[in-house]
C-alpha cells in the first residue's frame, strides 16, 4: 500500500477576506466616482447617491427622479453623463488592483 499526503499553504479564508476587501474598495470608489461626476446646481442629485452590498456584489444608485436626464448628458457640466464615465474609470481602477500573494 502506498500512502500520499499533500500539504498546502493555501488559505481560503485569507483569500476570501482579500477579495471582500477589494470588493469594498471598488464599491466605495464607484460611489465616490459617481458622486464626483454628478453635475451640481443645488447639490440634491449629488447628495443622493447610495451604495449597498448585495448577495451578488454591490450596487450604487441614485433615486432622484431626474438622474436619468443628467446621465444622458442634459447638463453642460456633464455632457457625457455619469454612468459611462464612471464605468470607464472603474474599469481602469479594477485592472490596477491585484490580490497580494
Amino acid at each position: 500500500m502506498i500512502g500520499v499526503k499533500f500539504q498546502s499553504t493555501f488559505d481560503a479564508k485569507k483569500m476570501g477576506r482579500q477579495v471582500q476587501k477589494i470588493l469594498d474598495q471598488v464599491k466605495n470608489k464607484t460611489h465616490e466616482t459617481a458622486r464626483s461626476l454628478t453635475p451640481v446646481d443645488t447639490g440634491f442629485a449629488k447628495s443622493h447617491w447610495d451604495k449597498k452590498s448585495t448577495s451578488s456584489g454591490f450596487e450604487v444608485k441614485n433615486k432622484v427622479d431626474y438622474i436619468q436626464y443628467l446621465d444622458k448628458g442634459h447638463s453642460r457640466q456633464a455632457p457625457r453623463g455619469i454612468t459611462k464615465p464612471t464605468v470607464r474609470k472603474m474599469t481602469g481602477y479594477i485592472k490596477s488592483r491585484r490580490l497580494s500573494r
